[in-house]
């Protein structure tokens, strides 16, 4: 892209860092209550209109949009046999309905390909979840905040530049994926049946899903070593709800396919880029590792023996969150830390897998009132704003590897690192030192 689209880039940035400061400065609960909801509805029918607006006007990232346009195509022709021995489709099941569903519109709309009307239909579903979701975090905040700084939460989400810039501009799915995993955080407590079919959902869209599998079994698992007894009715209903939503999600594609093939789909997917870090902005982006084979060592071990390291130290340090954790927040922290720091020191990332931390943060935020909260919210949104815009950028001149002694790679991935640290101290804070249902209250001050 020119140096123009740069400067707008990061005028957006600048206006959207610029509004957060304002927010954490001004808002407070104690805010006289005034009537919203007609400034809900045009909050969400503007960010709608312009994403609208961008996705009709937007290339996109190419590999994207031509790989999901002959999906769409190729589900439309016939669904149960979308998995065709030989032709590429890394996707599970769950986002080829709404394919499916996007080529028989085309279709019936006589709508072709290559012009902006197929673009604003093919990136339609990931702008519909961002509305979903910043309707969401609306409710959320009503909870905890003023009608007036609920709004305000709300627009920080959605007009968000990185959250416009992955589902509008790349066109991508990332907040298709994100919507359930929030709806399983939000009704993990409260719902669990309804939370495992949240999941299984998310789990169904893109197998990265799986980052946030620890926070279910960690909830569950302490429930039954504290002898909680509707545990294990609790745990029947997620994995019952999960399995049945599963399960029929994928019964019309199995009837053509082996009984393991979801289990091989699932699989191979996860074993493919296996790089160091795909033009993700991390760790292993800082020690020179952009698109360095898995194999590659670094300090005497290699990259993927570091990934597996750095899990079972995330995995560790999220149980003892959870243990030692009181707050009701921690269930939003625990995520949200999966999310950043699976993304920041494992193996196999890719640019956008930072994604879910903009939505976690916020609601991490939200309920816990905490404005550090509030700066990792601001801080992630920007360095994957940058990633991603870097990456997309990149692509329209046909180069699809940020070189590795790239400047603006190198100073995005020691911001992660440190946003991390910043994240790591959040989390002790609220849910190792002060183990307490206030430490939400104390916390925050």
């Amino acid at each position: 892209m020119t140096g123009e689209w740069w400067v707008i880039a990061t005028l957006c940035c600048g206006l959207f860092l610029l509004g957060t400061w304002i927010v954490a400065g001004r808002m407070s609960l104690e805010k006289a209550e005034v009537p919203v909801g007609g400034k809900l509805a045009l909050l969400l029918i503007v960010a709608g209109l312009l994403r609208v607006a961008l996705a009709a006007t937007t290339r996109g990232y190419a590999a994207d949009i031509t790989t999901f346009s002959a999906w769409a195509a190729h589900a439309a022709d016939g669904l149960t046999s979308f998995y065709t021995p030989g032709y590429f489709a890394d996707y599970p099941p769950g986002y080829i309905y709404l394919l499916w569903l996007v080529g028989k519109l085309r279709l019936a709309l006589g709508i072709d390909f290559d012009t902006p009307a197929f673009m604003v239909l093919l990136k339609l579903p990931a702008i519909l979840a961002d509305c979903a979701t910043s309707w969401l975090f609306y409710r959320i905040a009503r909870r905890h905040w003023s009608g007036t700084a609920s709004l305000v939460l709300a627009a920080l989400y959605a007009f968000n530049p990185a959250v416009i810039l992955d589902s509008a501009v790349w066109g991508q799915v990332d907040s298709v994926l994100t919507l359930p995993i929030l709806l399983g955080v939000i009704l993990l407590e409260k719902s669990p049946a309804a939370a495992g079919a949240a999941f299984a959902a998310a789990l169904l869209i893109k197998p990265q899903a799986l980052i946030f599998a620890p926070l279910p079994m960690l909830w569950f698992g302490i429930r039954f070593m504290r002898r909680d007894r509707n545990a294990m009715a609790d745990l029947l209903m997620f994995c019952g709800s999960a399995i049945a939503l599963f399960s029929l999600v994928i019964l019309p594609f199995a009837v053509h396919e082996s009984p393991a093939w979801i289990i091989s789909k699932y699989g191979s997917t996860l074993a493919s880029y296996p790089y160091a870090t795909l033009n993700a902005f991390n760790l292993f982006a800082l020690t020179g590792g952009n698109l360095a084979p898995v194999g590659q060592q670094l300090l005497l071990l290699t990259y993927g023996t570091w990934g597996n390291i750095f899990i079972f130290l995330i995995v560790l340090f999220t149980a003892m969150v959870m243990l030692r954790g009181q707050a009701p927040s921690r269930l939003w922290y625990v995520p949200l830390f999966l999310s950043a720091s699976v993304f920041v020191l494992a193996a196999k990332m890719h640019e956008r897998y930072l994604f879910p931390a903009l939505a976690l943060a916020l609601g991490f935020h939200i309920v816990s009132r905490d404005r550090l909260a509030l700066l990792l919210f601001a801080g992630f949104s920007t360095t994957q704003f940058l990633n991603v815009y870097q990456v997309l950028s990149l692509s329209h001149d046909n180069i699809y590897s940020v070189p590795p002694l790239d400047p603006l790679l190198l100073t995005v991935s020691l911001a992660n690192l440190i946003l991390l640290l910043i994240l790591v101290r959040v989390g002790y804070r609220h849910c190792v030192a002060a183990p307490h249902p206030e430490a939400d209250q104390a916390a925050n001050g």
